[in-house]
């Protein structure tokens, strides 16, 4: 049972709802009419809350989750956090935030640092990252060290996630229990506050891959053993260089698959490669492609591999794991795998609750160029042009 609810409620899967805009009673009743008894129910600061049961125990074979969209009309909200979704399989909480009956957000407390869905994942991104709960140095590092066990954080971590999202939103204690303040072992990194790069300026600066073009950038290898690794899997380059202490290697979109050479680039730093290579880790790859974002449908969900004829725009990887992926332009980078790049994508306004660019210019950032650019700065990459 989590430790941040202020009662507990032995024996029982329960979910803790809060729900602003509509009036308590029809709140309540609300989740009476799907089968939810409140177990523990109030107002506070402007919140009803409510604990219930997960699934409706008075019904042995009903398992339906509670549609809180209908609790949500036009002008309220709904947050919910589902504190044991599966407590036979210990896994991790979930947390759904609902505006005007849409999900605006959600995401599991397993993986919210890799994924988040909804109308806008990134409704919370500039608080979770002020916390230091998302963001590069939110990812603990220790355990490459064999000793160090990331579950000995773990709750402080939970609980920091709970009492930053309790503070975005202003929600009243009880029901939640008094959060302690005391940090993570991981650091938080500083809030971003000023624009990244200026927009005009990337109009001038020389595309990193060119249209049509799908490209690797590899550092920890020179260009030689590169391109020669490229050749040996089937796929020479048609151009290579050198620069910056990245070696790359370019292909025409025509000629190859782009999904296929976006794998090979994460194969490339991970085990197939350590004998190669010289040892495990050794290797950073960052992928490219010049192409257009694919608009087949499954390329249309979150994280959701694309055809092999449309990669992500965008890839980087380090031991043999893809540790962030994207496309760009239109506000794509939303529906993205990874926040190694938050902080710049939250400060030049691509990303985030309030992206006034976009209101501004509606073809702000159409094309991908500016998403393109903070990527190429952020790791230092030479154009392949």
């Amino acid at each position: 049972m989590t430790t941040w609810l202020h009662d507990t409620f032995p024996g029982r899967d329960v979910n803790l709802v809060f729900a602003r805009g509509l009036p308590a009673g029809v709140f309540f009743e609300g989740l009476r009419e799907q089968n939810r008894e409140p177990l523990a129910q109030g107002e506070a600061d402007g919140w009803a809350w409510a604990v219930h049961d997960m699934i409706n125990v008075a019904e042995d074979t009903d398992y339906e989750e509670v549609d809180y969209g209908r609790l949500c009309p036009q002008g309220a909200e709904v947050v919910v956090f589902v504190t044991e979704p599966c407590s036979a399989k210990a896994h991790g909480p979930h947390f759904a935030y609902y505006r005007d009956g849409r999900t605006t957000l959600f995401f599991s407390f397993e993986d919210y640092r890799q994924q988040r869905v909804g109308d806008n994942p990134d409704h919370l991104s500039a608080e979770l990252f002020a916390a230091g709960v998302i963001g590069p140095a939110a990812e603990c590092e220790e355990w490459k060290d064999g000793v160090h066990d990331c579950y000995e954080h773990e709750d402080a971590d939970e609980l920091r996630l709970v009492r930053t999202i309790a503070d975005a939103f202003g929600l009243p204690s009880p029901p939640l229990a008094a959060l302690p303040r005391d940090p993570s072992p991981l650091a938080v990194p500083p809030v971003a506050t000023e624009p990244v790069g200026a927009v005009g300026e990337v109009g001038e600066a020389r595309p990193v891959v060119a249209p049509g073009t799908y490209a690797v950038h590899a550092r920890g290898i020179d260009v030689t053993e590169l391109a020669a690794a490229c050749a040996d899997a089937g796929y020479p380059a048609r151009t290579q260089g050198e620069s910056d202490g990245w070696a790359w290697v370019t292909w025409d979109a025509a000629a190859v698959r782009g999904g296929e050479v976006s794998q090979l680039a994460g194969f490339l730093t991970g085990f197939r490669y350590d004998e190669r290579f010289g040892g495990p880790d050794r290797v950073e790859t960052v992928f490219l492609s010049g192409t257009p974002a694919c608009t087949c449908p499954n390329g249309r969900h979150y994280s959701v591999q694309h055809c092999e004829d449309h990669p992500f725009q965008f890839q980087n990887s380090r031991g043999g794991f893809e540790r962030t992926y994207f496309n760009v332009g239109r506000g794509r980078e939303t529906q993205r795998h990874g926040d190694l790049l938050v902080r710049e994508l939250l400060a030049a306004g691509i990303i985030g609750r309030e992206t006034p660019a976009y209101e501004a210019d509606p073809g702000f950032n159409a094309d991908g160029a500016v998403t393109m650019r903070i990527i190429a700065d952020y790791f230092g990459l030479p154009a392949t042009t």
